[in-house]
């Protein structure tokens, strides 16, 4: 019985704790491509605006070949206000398809795929196909899906896109977790 008590108070905090992300707000100030593959990419484009005290991103993609194999590595690195130094949240290297087809295993990284197939015009999976338009349009964050341990605090992420061992492109993002004004 107290293990019934204890599971349902996890669960009572983890709401609490949801209805505390809603008084933050994730903005990005920059949201940019640092590198890409002109042998991989007929086009990529990135554009960040902000609107309604929210970031948006809209990405269009198009590549010049199939790309079957993807491996990303991602590091996050967060610092809280007034901290002078930064806490590196994660470091990872990952199956980029395998991260696609298994989205419900992973919680943090649930986080991010999910809202990128929320706003693709296409389903993403493995293989990415050549000559189709790959767009995101209005992207954004939810805040309501920030887990519940999120501070408030600055972060940049770099997140680079390896096909067959090979870096194809390089995404940077930074930005800030605020309170809600």
């Amino acid at each position: 019985m107290k293990t019934l008590y204890f599971i349902f108070g996890l669960y009572f905090l983890m709401d609490v704790a949801k209805c505390e992300n809603s008084k933050l707000r994730i903005f990005f100030d920059e949201f940019a491509i640092k590198y890409k593959v002109p042998d991989v990419f007929e086009k990529m484009d990135c554009n960040l605006y902000q609107a309604n005290n929210r970031s948006y991103v809209n990405v269009e993609m198009k590549l010049k070949r199939e790309v079957a194999d993807l491996n990303v590595r991602t590091v996050m690195e967060f610092w809280k206000p007034n901290a002078k130094t930064k806490m590196k949240l994660y470091d990872v290297r990952l199956d980029g398809c395998l991260i696609l087809r298994t989205i419900h295993k992973n919680k943090l990284f649930h986080f991010y795929v999910k809202s990128f197939k929320k706003h693709s015009n296409v389903i993403l999976s493995c293989p990415f196909k050549a000559n189709l338009t790959y767009k995101m349009d209005d992207w954004f964050l939810d805040e309501e899906e920030l887990p519940p341990f999120a501070p408030v605090g600055q972060f940049r992420t770099v997140t680079e896109y390896f096909n067959q061992q090979r870096l194809i492109i390089r995404v940077v993002a930074h930005g800030a977790i605020l309170p809600r004004s």
